[in-house]
Order: structure tokens, then sequence, then C-alpha cells
């Protein structure tokens, strides 16, 4: 099977950047070079700054009981 010419959109790019990222160390010590190898070909995938979610103080001092 040949993969060397393979068309992209940018969308399933991105996907493939995000999925290099976040994927496992492969077992095989001899192949873990490889995901990085190929981020550094194709770019990293670009960073979302988001809000984060509002901290709620809570009493829960009401559910406390003695032993």
């Amino acid at each position: 099977m040949n993969l060397h010419n393979i068309t992209l959109t940018s969308e399933e790019l991105e996907c493939v950047r995000v999925c290099l990222t976040n994927a496992p160390i492969p077992y095989d010590i001899t192949k873990k070079k490889i995901p990085a190898d190929i981020l550094h070909r194709i770019g990293y995938p670009t960073k979302e700054e988001h809000e984060g979610e509002i901290l709620v103080d809570c009493d829960l001092s009401i559910y406390e009981h003695d032993e």
C-alpha cells in the first residue's frame, strides 16, 4: 500500500496533530521518536486558550458527623 501522497484538509491535519501530541509513547523504544519526528514535519497543533470553570465555595460542614 502506497500512502506517501495523502491529501488532508486543514481540519483533518489538525486532528492528526492533536492525536500525535496526545498519543502515548510506543512500547517499542526504537519507535519512540516517530510521533515527535512527524510533528516536527507537519507542525504542532494550534493551542487554544479557554476560560476555566468558576470556582464555587461550598460549606460542607453540614454533612460532618461525630462518630
